[in-house]
Order: C-alpha cells, then structure tokens, then sequence
C-alpha cells in the first residue's frame, strides 16, 4: 500500500462533494465522527414516527452480540426484515418519482460516513440485523477500513428485501454465481440513514462487481422524499446531477478490502454501469429466486433461516404470538480502537491483472487521452463516460 500519486479528476469531484455534504451535516446534527457513537446518537431515531417499523435491540453495539430486531407498527408483530418487509413499496407518493417507476423498500444496514459492518444476518431466526466478523477473527466485529480519499461508507448501504442472489446460478453477464445474500443496494439522497431504517427508494441503475469469485450486484438508488429524487431518474442523470459518484463507487467497491489484505475485486461488463431497465431486471431475478427459496424448493439453502411471520402457507411460517423477542435494550456501545479513525492509502496503480479485472486501467486500447484544460474535451467527457446505455470509457487523465 502508498500513497496515491495523484486523483482521478471523478474521483476528486466526488471527494469535494463529499466533504461538503459532511460538513453540512456536521452542522445540523450532534453525531461525532467517531464509529461509535454516529448511527445510535439522538439524531438518528430508530423508532421515528414516519417509519412503518419499530427496532428492538438487544445486546451492546459493536460487539458480536449485539442484534436488531424488526416489528411492524401496525399489528405490533415481530417480523423478518428478509422475509417480511416487502420488496415493493405499497403507496407510492405520486409527487415523489417519475411516472412509471416503482418504488421499493430498502433497509439501511450502515449508514454513510461510517465503518461498523453491519448486515442482515441470513442464519439467525428472523434475520435481525447483525455487525459482521471475519472468519479468521469470529469474535471480534468487522469495521473496513477509511479508504483513501473516503470516510468510511460513502453512501447509506444496505439490502433490497425479498431479494436472494442464488448461489445455484451462474448470471451470463457476469460468468459467476450469486453471493447467496440479498441484493445490495447504495442510497445516494441527502440524509444520513440510520441501521434498521427502511427507506423508500427509487432504483437508477446497478454495478456488477466480482466479489471473491462471486456476483455481487450494487444496485444504486435514491430515497423518493430526497431533493434528488425529482432530479434523477436513471444512471446517466446521476452522472449529471452528482459529478464523480459513479466513478468513486466504481473506485470504493474495487479497493475498499485491499487495506484487510484482500485482493482488489473485479467488475463484470467492464465496469460499466447498467441503467434502470437492467438493474430492474436484475432485482426482478433476484426477486424469483428468493420466492423458490422462500417456498423451500431449493436444495442446499440449510444455512438460510426461512423463518417468518407473514408468509402463510412457506415452509418457515410460524404465528406471530408465537414469537418472543428479548427485552429492548439499547445499550451504549462499546469502546472500539481508536486504530479505526486511521487512513489507508492504496496505490491504485499497482498491476492488478492477476486477479482477471476485466477493467484494468493499463489496457491501453480501451483508453481515451483527454485535456482538462480544453472545454471541447471536457464536454465530450462528460457526454459520454459513465453512461449506463453507453460503452464506459476507461480513461487516462492529462494534467497540465
């Protein structure tokens, strides 16, 4: 690892607007940058009147004991967020999204700016929301690394709902088989989420990255209320609006386990970012797999529990007075190392064919040289990089 020689000029725009948008929030809200403390601050309501669902929380934050649970607020039932909360939001607000798009659910599992690996747990009952560990470390829980030039999570990241990417299926665009999780998402709006929030998005478009040998789509998003919302409607409208996003995801997803001594992940299609239309489809596949697994018709799926509350009629259906949450704790979390708060620097210019990135910056024949100084150049490419529909360029930047 060294320190970056210099920026991709994407990547230094979305690192400008990032730090405009933290500094904003710094201002109108009491969290701290230290992990501990930003998603369970006061600022962050987990149990707010907007949302449909209330969380109980048991065991301290940031250790592995530590879980979340999720109830509905209407019949007051315990329920899976898996499972349970639908992929499709119900009322759409008709003021909220373009004529045509669909409205989905998403649950935020780590909020932006922060660092604490939380995830939907697939083999617990129920599905609370759990912080990951590594498998070589299992009791002590995972943080990634502030990658540089980032701060933690660059987005509020999370899963769709009722969504299962099937381990059994080999995607023909990228030649590899599922995660065996929900599907990812990154919501991109202007407020920081909270672990357990579930927000109503809009869906922009989708990244196929290769995470150890196994799909691992990125479907990007917007939560509907967001100002933003009304501005984007697909991938090449959030190249528009948020200069840089696009390329400092593409970047995050690639080098974020480098710092953990993994090797840097690969992308299907080039790296190109898919639009609305395809990453649809995508959730919609996603979609059918997990309703053969809710259902029990897939073989080989005993480390996922099927339990729920609603799905009369599946396998894992029990009644909900029959389940007993433990007590709602809420407990201060734990003191973590303060190792956390530390930069890692990656050079992103080491040779990194030996892991099949089909992306790779050196393939001279794919890159376009460009002067940032010439305003024809620089409209050319913005036109034309990034777009979901379009061949994504991967480009060589002159600096002057």
């Amino acid at each position: 690892m060294a320190f970056l020689s210099h920026y991709d000029d994407g990547i230094y725009r979305a690192l400008k607007q990032q730090l405009q948008h933290s500094q904003h929030h710094d201002t109108t809200t009491s969290s701290s940058s230290n992990p501990s403390s930003s998603p369970y601050s006061p600022s962050h309501d987990s149990n707010n009147n907007d949302s449909e669902y209330t969380l109980t929380k048991t065991g301290q934050p940031y250790t592995t004991s530590h879980k979340i649970y999720f109830i509905r607020k209407s019949d007051n039932i315990p329920i899976s967020p898996f499972h349970d909360i639908p992929l499709l939001y119900s009322s759409p607000p008709s003021s909220s999204s373009s004529s045509g798009s669909k409205i989905y659910n998403m649950i935020i599992e780590i909020p932006r700016w922060t660092t604490a690996k939380f995830e939907v747990s697939r083999s617990l009952p129920l599905n609370p929301i759990i912080q990951d560990s590594l498998s070589s470390t299992p009791t002590k829980p995972r943080f990634v690394h502030n990658l540089f030039p980032y701060k933690g999570y660059i987005w509020n990241y999370g899963a769709l709902p009722q969504t299962w990417e099937s381990p059994h299926f080999s995607h023909p665009d990228t030649g590899e088989k599922g995660d065996n999780d929900p599907i990812d998402a990154v919501e991109i709006g202007s407020k920081v989420g909270y672990t357990g929030e579930v927000k109503r998005v809009k869906v922009l478009g989708v990244l196929g990255l290769i995470d150890s040998g196994e799909t691992d789509w990125k479907v990007m998003c917007v939560d509907v209320r967001d100002k933003l919302a009304g501005k984007v409607d697909d991938i090449g409208d959030v190249e528009r609006e948020c200069p840089g996003l696009l390329e400092a995801t593409r970047d995050w997803f690639k080098w974020y386990g480098v710092p953990e001594g993994r090797k840097a992940n690969r992308y299907a299609m080039g790296g190109r970012w898919m639009g609305r239309e395809y990453a649809e489809g995508v959730i919609g596949e996603c979609e059918g797999f997990w309703k053969k697994l809710v259902r029990g018709e897939v073989e080989g799926s005993g480390d996922i529990a099927l339990k729920n509350t609603t799905l009369r009629g599946t396998p894992g259906y029990v009644e909900p007075e029959s389940v007993k949450l433990p007590p709602n704790e809420d407990l201060p979390p734990a003191e973590v190392d303060q190792d956390l708060e530390e930069v890692a620097y990656v050079d992103r210019n080491e040779s990194d064919d030996d892991d099949g990135d089909n992306d790779s910056d050196s393939n001279e024949d794919e890159c376009e040289m460009v002067d940032l100084t010439d305003d024809e150049d620089w409209d050319d490419l913005t036109k034309d990089a990034a777009l979901g529909d379009m061949k994504t360029l991967n480009i060589n930047l002159k600096y002057w």
